[in-house]
């Protein structure tokens, strides 16, 4: 399978590419009150409004702090659009299903349900996330009504 491959906090992280509609260099976000904290706003995609989740505060590793470098990874999940904001988009890799193991209890302090699997390559070790868990079903309904 083929995976988006990103760094957060210098580790590797992948998005299967399936769900990957494009990488865009970060842009201005708007900023919108009243959402969970780890949603930075929504950012306006050839006239489109897409949500904007920090992933670094959603898995609980930090905030992102935005420079040039960082990247966001626009995604549809359930006919939705959302960005990721990342520090930086490494390359599309072809990883082989025999690659994954189940992911350990704990990596990095990342709460388990985010992660899918883990795969090694090399002396790298990626982390594989699962994009259904992200957001709460209470969060997705709010992240909905602000798409556009």
């Amino acid at each position: 399978m083929n995976f988006v491959i990103f760094f957060l906090n210098n580790v590797r992280y992948a998005i299967d590419i399936s769900v990957v509609e494009e990488v865009i260099p970060l842009p201005a976000i708007t900023p919108i009150a009243r959402l969970p904290s780890f949603i930075r706003g929504i950012i306006n995609l050839r006239g489109s409004a897409i949500p904007v989740i920090d992933l670094k505060e959603r898995l609980g590793i930090g905030s992102s702090t935005y420079e040039l470098n960082n990247d966001i990874i626009v995604v549809r999940a359930h006919n939705k659009k959302a960005g990721f904001i990342v520090d930086d988009t490494l390359s599309i890799t072809d990883i082989p299903d025999s690659f994954f193991a189940p992911p350990p209890d704990i990596i990095s302090g990342i709460d388990i349900r985010y992660i899918s699997s883990t795969a090694q390559i090399g002396k790298d070790l990626i982390i594989s996330l699962n994009l259904d868990n992200i957001l709460t079903l209470s969060e997705k309904e709010e992240f909905v009504k602000l798409e556009v």
